[in-house]
């Protein structure tokens, strides 16, 4: 499967706007943490892909905060589409197919996660000397 089989840009324009609205940003954030509730319960074998998405929230979270505000534009809007496409069940692949609904999210997610791998690492740096404080 390729990122542009699934039409990607149509996620990112989405997420572009909705970065611009706090409580349609606080609404992605609740939807994509219980529908990574529900992932975790039914198939912990996604142990890798339920952490890469906890990541990117906890990202965008503490960006939205003002809590860290190194994540550029770019990044932001990967993950917020990541997130926007996670979440939308009728997607590349219906979420609904056992077994296979969620392939398409994980390569998305991991697509992302490859592509702002920087960010990540800078932003995880970060949580450690934060948490320590």
């Amino acid at each position: 499967m390729n990122i542009n089989d699934i039409n990607f840009k149509k996620y990112k324009e989405k997420a572009a706007e909705l970065l611009s609205d706090r409580s349609k940003l606080h609404s992605l954030i609740h939807n994509s943490i219980e529908k990574v509730k529900g992932v975790i319960e039914s198939n912990p074998k996604l142990k890798d892909f339920v952490e890469q998405l906890n990541l990117i929230i906890r990202m965008i979270k503490a960006q939205y905060s003002g809590d860290y505000k190194e994540i550029p534009w770019k990044s932001t809007v990967m993950m917020a589409g990541a997130l926007i496409y996670f979440i939308t069940p009728f997607d590349f692949i219906p979420d609904l197919i056992p077994g296979l609904g969620l392939t398409d999210d994980a390569a998305v997610v991991y697509w992302v996660y490859k592509n702002i791998q920087e960010d990540i690492e800078k932003f995880r740096q970060w949580e450690i000397t934060h948490q320590s404080i």
